[in-house]
C-alpha cells in the first residue's frame, strides 16, 4: 500500500521503509522534510513541554500547525525562509498546542481552524499555572470548524482531515502528500495520554487501529 510518513508529536519524523528518523531542531533553524512532490514540512520543538510546531506549504505560502509556545522562534523560522503564513491549523485544543495562537494570528493577520469538538478548549482557561508558564494569551475564535473526512485547501496544499478522538474529543490529524501530522494522537512508538479531562481510551483505540 501507500507509504505514509508519520510526523509525530513526541518524536519528530518516522519515515516508513527507510528506517530514518528526523527530529525538529531545538536550536537555530529547525529540521526539514521535503516530500516527493517538492513541498516542504518544517518542524521545531517549542516550550518547556517540548511541543512540536509545524510549518507546511508550497513556498512561499505556508500554514502553521500548533503554535504552542515561543512564537518568536516560529516567526524566525517562517521569515528566514521568506514564507507567507495563510492559516493556523490546530490538531487539538490543549494549551500546549494553542498558547501562542494569538501572537501568530496578530503578526500575520490570519485565522485558525480546529475540529468543532475541541472548541470548548479555546473558550475557557485550562490549566492556569501551565498557561502562565507558556506565556499563553486567550486564543482567537476559529474562523472555521473542521469535520472528519473533508479536504482542507490551504497554502497550496490539500490536506485530508482525519478525526481521531481519544486524547481529546476533537483531536484530528492532517494527511498531506503521504505525510501524517498526528499531533498528540500518535507518538513514536506510543500514543497520546488518555487520562486527561476529555480523554477517552475507548475512543483512542479505534482512532489508532481503524482511522490511521
Amino acid at each position: 500500500g501507500e507509504t505514509v510518513q508519520v510526523v509525530a508529536q513526541g518524536s519528530g519524523f518516522s519515515v516508513s521503509g527507510e528506517a530514518q528518523a528526523l527530529t525538529p531542531g531545538t536550536e537555530g533553524l529547525p529540521a526539514r522534510l521535503r516530500t516527493e512532490s517538492g513541498r516542504v514540512i518544517t518542524g521545531l520543538t517549542v516550550g518547556p513541554l517540548q511541543e512540536n510546531c509545524w510549518i507546511v506549504g508550497a513556498a512561499p505560502r505556508c500554514a502553521i500547525v500548533d503554535p504552542g509556545a515561543e512564537s518568536e522562534r516560529i516567526f524566525e523560522a517562517v521569515e528566514a525562509r521568506g514564507l507567507a503564513p495563510e492559516k493556523i491549523l490546530l490538531t487539538h485544543g490543549h494549551v500546549d498546542h494553542i498558547a501562542h495562537c494569538a501572537q501568530v494570528a496578530e503578526r500575520y493577520r490570519i485565522g485558525l481552524v480546529i475540529h468543532r469538538a475541541d472548541l470548548p478548549f479555546l473558550e475557557r482557561p485550562q490549566w492556569p499555572e501551565l498557561e502562565a508558564l507558556l506565556g499563553a494569551r486567550p486564543c482567537p475564535a476559529p474562523e472555521r470548524l473542521l469535520e472528519d473526512g473533508e479536504t482542507l485547501a490551504v497554502a497550496g496544499l490539500e490536506l485530508a482531515v482525519l478525526h481521531t478522538p481519544g486524547h481529546t474529543p476533537g483531536s484530528q490529524c492532517f494527511l498531506v502528500d503521504g505525510c501524517l501530522i498526528s499531533g498528540d494522537t500518535l507518538f513514536i512508538p506510543s500514543c497520546g495520554r488518555t487520562d486527561l479531562p476529555g480523554s477517552d481510551p475507548a475512543e483512542m483505540y479505534p482512532s489508532l487501529t481503524q482511522r490511521l
